[in-house]
């Protein structure tokens, strides 16, 4: 029997996406290994040395530590929505969506669907699932926002850096505040977030068909996903002070994730102050969530290595660390819930991968 049209669709988006993977990894793997080719070796190898085993234990914990307090937060902000489930089910949601979200590349999406479908196993409908995740991503965001102003601010009063170097932060600083200010002002103005969201829908819409007409999701789609954020933010205004608990967990897994690359630098013999370690955090971090490489793998290491160094930070430490930070906070959960869940794993990750492939070859309602 023939194939219809939309499933031979689906058939060679699912391809073109195995191939996307692949050649998105391999640049990956190409910026990490830069890190070692502009490295001196030996001081590579004698940086490596000079860790005390012990030391490797603070980054190593923190990073699971770091998503005990994540699971928290989400489930506050359930229960703000009225769905009440046990602990030990929200980590196992949070190990397994992230890790399904570092394995499939889809701009951080993976893991949002990873999370629709493991809460749909638990009864949560679509609708609501959407909102929690929406809401925990928009505190998630607008924090790290306020760590990374603060840490240049923090930088700038101390008189780090250089006039140009000072420039450069100035505009960054600005662009993160005026982001900051966007979101608030958003927030707290429902016609205005309407209207603007609308406008951003259509075009949004009209530049992937242009750029991507075989790959541009379908209109119903992007409508529906943003009339969510529209009540997703409603919901967070309705329900304030119910927020200021997974607020407080979110803040506290900032502190968290943050002091796993501090003691990562603690543990190379290289101690840094909490100001340089924010910056090359968030601009890494921020530099991974946008990219399209599995886990912002290399992208992540580059960026973060490129910030220390910049100030002034040997190269050869700031590559170990940012790599135990890797492990630390990516590999070693990633192993943990592949260990614990890899059956759920699995079957999150098909999810979210035919979500995606669904949603490309335009079949999906």
């Amino acid at each position: 029997m023939d194939e219809s049209p939309q499933r031979v669709a689906a058939r060679l988006t699912t391809h073109h996406s195995r191939l996307a993977v692949w050649a998105t990894a391999i640049l990956g793997l190409v910026i990490l290994g830069s890190l070692f080719a502009f490295s001196d070796g030996r001081a590579l190898m004698r940086t490596v040395s000079a860790i005390p085993p012990p030391a490797l234990a603070g980054p190593l914990l923190l990073g699971i530590l770091s998503y005990v307090v994540m699971a928290r937060s989400y489930q506050g902000i359930a229960a703000a929505a009225g769905w009440t489930l046990p602990f030990g089910v929200w980590v196992r949601i949070t190990f397994v969506s992230n890790t399904v979200n570092y394995l499939v590349t889809s701009a951080g999406l993976s893991g949002f669907a990873a999370r629709m479908f493991l809460l749909a196993q638990q009864g949560v409908p679509s609708s609501q699932a959407v909102i929690i995740s929406l809401v925990q991503t928009f505190l998630t965001n607008v924090t790290l926002l306020v760590f990374i102003v603060a840490g240049f601010v923090s930088l700038a009063l101390r008189g780090r850096l250089d006039t140009w170097a000072l420039a450069v932060v100035s505009v960054i600083l600005a662009l993160f505040a005026s982001l900051l200010v966007a979101a608030v002002v958003l927030a707290r103005r429902p016609a205005l977030r309407r209207r603007t969201l609308v406008n951003a829908t259509v075009g949004l819409h009209r530049r992937a068909h242009a750029w991507l007409p075989r790959r541009a999701p379908r209109r119903s789609r992007l409508w529906r996903f943003q009339r969510t954020i529209h009540e997703g933010l409603g919901f967070l205004l309705a329900r304030k002070r119910r927020m200021l608990g997974p607020t407080l967990w979110i803040v506290l897994d900032w502190f968290i994730t943050i002091a796993v690359l501090w003691a990562a630098f603690q543990a190379v013999q290289h101690p840094l102050p909490v100001s340089v370690v924010m910056i090359g955090f968030g601009v890494g971090l921020l530099a991974s969530l946008v990219s399209i490489v599995p886990g912002g793998l290399g992208i992540m290491e580059g960026s973060m290595a490129a910030v220390f160094v910049s100030l002034d930070v040997p190269l050869e430490p700031a590559v170990v660390a940012v790599l135990l930070f890797r492990v630390s906070y990516f590999l070693l959960p990633m192993v943990v819930s592949l260990f614990l869940f890899h059956g759920l794993v699995r079957q999150a990750a098909l999810s979210a991968t035919a979500d995606s492939a669904v949603d490309s070859a335009g079949v999906g309602r």
